[in-house]
């Protein structure tokens, strides 16, 4: 029995340090940019020694000619709960603006830290950072960070819809680099909230919000607000892991944003 203890835990070891191998692999071999930002409503909950990849992915519908019509965003992203508190992340990330071939557009180091146990106080809390390196060499790099905040709650509004609710929120703020970076400070707003009837099928609701810049400089770049609805749900593997899902679909609700965009982020999960 001790020896089968010795073994299991040398071979959780060897998969840790496979995995954080591969991290550091692809963030030097990466040629590194900051892009477009991601329709992405991200966790405070670290997902303690597993190892995670999540593709996420976007399209924007827009009027044929009007110039945001058909805009891509495709991410690709390895991550490990390497500690209870810690989960580290690299992801590569390539976009395609309207009219124009797909380009790889950044490497990214992503940091989560849970800052509360799960359901000990009122809400979850985390902290997101990440460090994007240009891949361009007119292109600036990036911090990005800021809090994040999640709640339980049986109620909605003083309502009992006889199912748990999950609310989540983002307030992310990035600042530029390096050369030919700007003073501006934007803000990317994300929230989700979704009625979790079973762990297949939980239908929500979210909003994107990106102000372009809170402090220092501004931009020419529009403030825009993007609402809409979203399925989110998982499949257990047994040992071999699970499968996690989100497709939405966003309604544009300013003028300089597209009429829609559909969303959509796939997640393996495996316990190491």
């Amino acid at each position: 029995m001790f020896g089968k203890r010795i073994g299991a835990a040398a071979t959780r070891a060897r998969a840790a340090r496979t995995a954080l191998g591969t991290i550091a692999a692809l963030g030097i071999a990466g040629a590194l940019a900051p892009a477009q930002a991601e329709f992405k409503v991200r966790s405070p909950i670290v997902d303690y020694r597993e190892l995670e990849f999540e593709h996420n992915g976007d399209v924007t519908v827009d009027r044929p000619g009007s110039g945001r019509n058909n805009a891509q965003s495709f991410t690709y992203e390895l991550e490990i709960g390497a500690l209870p508190f810690w989960q580290p992340g690299i992801e590569a990330e390539t976009e395609t603006d309207p009219g124009s071939n797909q380009r790889f557009s950044a490497t990214t180091f992503e940091n989560l830290f849970q800052l509360t146990p799960q359901g000990k106080y009122w809400a979850d809390l985390g902290f997101f950072a990440e460090f994007s390196h240009a891949s361009g060499r007119n292109e600036p790099d990036s911090f990005t960070f800021g809090p994040l905040v999640q709640k339980q709650a049986s109620h909605l509004f003083g309502l009992d819809l006889g199912h748990d609710t999950l609310h989540t929120l983002n307030l992310l703020f990035t600042k530029e680099i390096g050369l030919h970076h700007s003073g501006a400070t934007p803000l990317e707003i994300a929230w989700q909230s979704r009625l979790q009837f079973n762990q297949y099928f939980q239908p929500g609701i979210e909003y994107y919000g990106s102000i372009t810049s809170i402090a220092g400089t501004s931009t020419d770049e529009a403030t825009q607000h993007r609402l809409g609805p979203v399925l989110v749900g998982q499949y257990n593997l047994s040992q071999y892991g699970k499968i996690k899902y989100e497709v939405g679909y966003l309604f544009g609700m300013t003028r300089r944003t597209e009429q829609g965009a559909v969303r959509w982020r796939l997640e393996y999960e495996k316990p190491f």
